[in-house]
């Protein structure tokens, strides 16, 4: 039982991974942004490091709202990050701070990956995304429910951390993180505090 149910999980999160993965081989250089309905193409963005209520500063000069970016590669994979309001700063010329984060990841003949999370901090550069605070992924009739979820291409990582509750219509897991390495494809699912289990319910 366990080795099917661990199976559906890393099944469930690979997918997701391996189109960050694609992004890493395979990506355009061009990225289409649209600020308030308005498309253009970027190839620079900046942003700020800042994780603040970026709605309660909204007469700040390098608030933006309602961006999106919209990055394809040659394959026909897509991934879409947009976010309710994003800060601006010339310093930084890749990552962006975002709230109010929706993200959909759609490879080709697959159904699509939906992500929300209240936070995230994108690099527009390498893709690396950290959603955080209520982070929901749902994938067909699978839902992972957390408080981070990270991608890191650069070091071939991967992370869903703090308060994990993974569901399916035959089962429902809670950990405290699963980790893919994307390189070997080796996972862990455990809790932090080894005197802890991981708890699975059969519905």
């Amino acid at each position: 039982m366990w080795k099917k149910i661990f199976i559906q999980i890393i099944l469930f999160l690979l997918i997701i991974f391996l189109i960050f993965y694609t992004y890493k081989i395979y990506f355009k250089n061009e990225k289409k942004v649209e600020i308030n309905g308005i498309q253009d193409i970027q190839k620079e963005n900046i942003i700020n490091s800042d994780s603040s209520l970026l709605k309660e500063n909204e007469e700040a000069p390098n608030l933006i709202k309602d961006l999106k970016y919209i990055s394809k590669d040659i394959l026909g994979n897509e991934y879409i990050i947009s976010s309710e309001y994003s800060t601006l700063n010339l310093e930084k010329t890749n990552i962006i701070n975002m709230e109010d984060v929706s993200a959909t990841i759609t490879m080709l003949d697959k159904e699509p990956i939906f992500v929300k999370s209240k936070f995230a901090i994108y690099d527009n550069e390498s893709y690396e995304t950290i959603f955080f605070d209520n982070v929901v992924i749902n994938y067909i009739d699978n839902i992972v429910n957390s408080e981070k979820f990270e991608i890191s291409i650069k070091d071939n990582f991967a992370q869903v951390s703090e308060k994990v509750i993974y569901q399916n219509p035959n089962i429902k897991l809670e950990a405290d993180v699963i980790e893919i390495d994307l390189l070997t494809k080796n996972s862990k699912i455990f809790m932090i505090d080894n005197k802890k289990k991981i708890k699975i319910i059969n519905k």
